[in-house]
This record gives C-alpha cells, structure tokens and sequence, in this order.
C-alpha cells in the first residue's frame, strides 16, 4: 500500500482556465487591440474616448507573463501534480519549504497523531491536516502551505488537494501501523558458498 496525497488536478485546470482571458486580453493590448477597442467603444461615448499610454503597455506585459505562468503552472499540475504528503516506511514526506525545493521527512517516530482540522482564516473555515509531532525537528518555523497551530500541531492547509483530510488521516494511519519500524527492520548478510 502506498499513500501519496496530490493536488486536485480538476482545481489545477480550472485555475489555467482562469489565465486563459488575461492572456488574450494582454495579447489583445500588445497587438491588435481589436478586442479593448470594442469595450472602449461600449463603454464611452466617441467624445470621452480613452487613448492608450505606455503604462497600459507595461501593464499588459505584466498581465501576459502572470497570465502565462498561471495556465502553464495550471497544466503542469494537471499532467503532473505536485505530492503534497508522501507516506514511506522512513516517515512522511511533507512539502514545507516551497516550490523547487526537497520535501520534509517528518519520522513516523515523531509524529504522535494525525487527524482532520479546520481554522478560521478571517472568517472563512479552511480545512487542513492536523500533524501533532513530539518535537520540530528542523522543521521550517514558517512553513509553506502549512501552519503551526500549537508549538508542536502542524496544520497542512488541504484546499486544493484530490481528497478530503478525513481520508488522508485515515489512509495515513493505516500506513503508519503497517510500516516497518527501524528496530524491527531485520538486516541479513548473504555469506558466500565454500567450495
């Protein structure tokens, strides 16, 4: 059995999908203008017109490199996504440092439980992940994607992973009673035929 929680890919798609009328909007600016051009007309009379200055350049520049990053980011995950948690017979593997950077290996010797939580983030409820660990280690003290909600609860934010916190805890614990502990991970040595 093998426990990998991933990011929603139906949540990284729509979030491409999202970039997609930025994108054609900066492209629009940069080129032909014939979409801004239309919307400039329904909105103000041919008197009142608005004519286009450099900043409305940098800024469809900066709106088209957002944009691109957006969708391609978007696909990336849909093809690939992201492992948020990693169950493996070491531990959990937790992503707490960002982006491009090696995930965390949390010892199953140092986790005391695991369980579904939720917090209240200026009035909306986010799910999460609670990890109550019997020490932080090296942990990061300002994780990414996660946060410390007691000095040794680690909560991993879970908006936009494939399943529910419920299901991860749960898979999760089954995993950890059936991995192999250090001191009963039994090591041979092949000793060589005589001859």
């Amino acid at each position: 059995m093998k426990v990998v929680v991933q990011r929603s890919a139906v949540k990284m798609w729509l979030l491409a999908l999202g970039g997609i009328p930025l994108l054609v909007i900066a492209v629009d600016v940069l080129t032909s203008r014939r979409i801004t051009n239309w919307l400039r007309e329904l909105i103000f009379t041919p008197e009142d017109t608005q004519i286009y200055e450099p900043r409305d350049v940098i800024w469809a520049w900066a709106m088209l490199l957002f944009s691109a990053f957006i969708v391609l980011w978007g696909l990336k995950e849909l093809f690939r996504p992201t492992k948020v948690i990693e169950a493996q017979d070491e531990g959990l593997q937790v992503r707490l440092r960002g982006p491009f950077r090696k995930p965390d290996l949390i010892p199953w010797g140092d986790i005391v439980d695991v369980g579904p939580g939720e917090i209240m983030d200026e009035g909306d409820a986010l799910i999460l992940l609670r990890i109550a660990l019997s020490t932080r280690g090296d942990l990061p003290e300002h994780p990414w994607g996660a946060r410390w909600l007691e000095p040794r609860v680690l909560g991993l934010l879970a908006e936009d992973w494939s399943i529910l916190p419920a299901e991860a805890a749960e898979q999760i614990a089954d995993y950890a009673v059936a991995a192999p502990t250090p001191a009963a991970q039994v090591h041979t040595v092949r000793i060589p035929d005589e001859a």
